[in-house]
């Protein structure tokens, strides 16, 4: 998140745009810290999928990707998705973790 990409400007109206998604009912935003160390998130983006049929782990790269469904590759991404969600900030300490870092990108030369 501390990483400009684009103007300080575009981050800081990005960082103020999750702010503002975070105050949504069906958004839970979680930001895990680079204090928490080594972690599932950290060998690529995953997306479980899960739903009253067959849950899904959805896996992308740059030029493909990927659905597992089978039984013990869903529930490793379970083991994982659980395991990033204890190293990460609660929903308030991440808006506010969020804030912090938009108002230090704004108050920069």
């Amino acid at each position: 998140m501390r990483q400009v990409i684009g103007t300080p400007e575009v981050m800081v109206e990005q960082l103020e745009y999750l702010g503002e998604m975070a105050e949504l009912p069906n958004v839970d935003l979680r930001v895990v810290p680079f204090s928490s160390g080594r972690h599932p998130a950290l060998e690529g983006l995953f997306l479980l999928i899960e739903s009253e049929q067959t849950p899904v782990v959805q896996l992308e790269s740059r030029r493909s990707g990927l659905f597992l469904h089978e039984q013990e590759d869903v529930q490793s991404y379970r083991e994982a998705a659980d395991t990033v969600f204890r190293a990460a900030m609660s929903p308030e300490e991440s808006s506010g973790f969020v804030a912090e870092i938009a108002k230090d990108m704004e108050a920069a030369p």
